[in-house]
């Protein structure tokens, strides 16, 4: 048996049930990291073998850890003093849960089976969620740098994403502050882009899209905070992702896991049109306006801005305006209205400054 390191480092657990984060202690022991709360109590005990890594380690970036038998459960450490440990003591540290080999075989049962297109059209999508979570983060942000760029293309006669500098850190410092307590593997970035359409949508990579005409409808910057906190939540459930893969099929798969990192033109431009028009299911919308009240909630934001913004939304659809189908109001935007004023706290801050708000309208100037 080995020796007991006995070693103590900080480190910050998810229990993948939700999006919360808990600072803890892990003790790494012959046996594994034992897990435990300020309290000293112990939460989790993660045996060696099924430690792993989910991204390569990289500088500049946390150290993140999974457990193969935990489904979601995460594991952080911000300083790489844990490292040395993990090499000597978890074997299956740098095994990809998938293979080149566990894919060919997937691959070759999906075609003897005869159930590929069933698949495409029904497993795919089931299985997107725990396929977005082994998807490299280098690879997500690659194509989301992709997609928008794509985006700017298709959406924006081609004209440059809006550079205010100024603008451009406010809703940076707004969306890090709404993110505060909650766990990303992203570097996250917010963007405008110059185009006149009321629309903001999150792509892979931690990367979010505001729309210069979602901007100029607003009519508070709490209104902006409330679609941001919306976006962000689908950030930090990996929706992007999951939408990506439903809509691109096996290549996406095979693209991620097999090292590739870009599609082609007809591809991007796909995937660019699916994340800028398409709304998510009913599921996931709900999952992101639940987590996005609570970032505002937190923030001391509260959500009454995302129901105002949602209310403006309705009545311009009723005047013949086109809007994404995840801001329609057809057929859920009342009860949705409803179900985020019940979760919504009273505000006790405000979304930006006065300074800052006028620095953000004038974003694109």
């Amino acid at each position: 048996m080995p020796s007991d390191p006995a070693a103590t480092y900080a480190g910050q657990f998810s229990d993948g049930q939700s999006a919360s984060i808990v600072t803890v202690s892990a003790i790494a022991r012959h046996d594994g990291l034992h897990i435990t709360t300020s309290e000293g109590g112990t939460t989790a005990i993660w045996s060696w073998d099924q430690i792993g890594l989910v991204e390569k380690v990289s500088d500049g970036r946390p150290i993140r850890l999974l457990n193969r038998s935990v489904n979601g459960a995460r594991l952080t450490f911000d300083y790489p003093a844990i490292l040395p440990i993990l090499e000597s003591m978890a074997p299956n540290l740098a095994r990809a849960p998938f293979g080149r080999k566990q894919i060919r075989t997937i691959a070759l049962s999906v075609v003897i089976g005869g159930a590929a297109v069933g698949f495409m059209v029904f497993g795919l999508p089931l299985i997107a969620k725990p396929l977005a979570r082994l998807v490299p983060i280098a690879w997500e942000e690659k194509i989301g740098d992709d997609t928008i760029d794509v985006v700017n293309r298709m959406f924006a006669d081609g004209k440059k994403a809006c550079s205010g500098k100024k603008g451009l850190r406010a809703l940076n410092d707004l969306a890090q502050r709404l993110l505060a307590g909650t766990e990303t593997p992203y570097q996250v970035q917010v963007s405008v882009a110059n185009a006149k359409m009321v629309n903001a949508f999150a792509v892979p990579g931690g990367r979010v899209v505001l729309f210069r005409g979602l901007i100029d409808k607003a009519n508070t910057a709490e209104e902006v905070a409330g679609v941001l906190a919306h976006e962000l939540a689908h950030v930090v459930y990996r929706h992007p992702t999951q939408g990506m893969i439903t809509s691109v099929g096996w290549s996406a798969i095979l693209s991620a896991f097999t090292g590739g990192a870009s599609f082609s033109s007809e591809v991007m431009a796909q995937v660019a049109a699916q994340l800028a028009t398409s709304a998510y299911s009913r599921d996931l919308e709900t999952e992101a306006d639940r987590e996005g009240v609570a970032m505002l909630n937190r923030a001391g934001i509260g959500g009454d801005g995302l129901i105002k913004f949602f209310e403006l939304v309705r009545k311009m659809e009723g005047k013949g305006f086109s809007v994404p189908k995840y801001l329609s109001s057809h057929p859920m935007t009342g009860s949705r209205i409803a179900a985020i004023g019940k979760l919504s706290k009273p505000a006790n801050a405000p979304a930006l400054s006065e300074t800052e708000w006028r620095t953000v309208l004038n974003i694109c100037d």
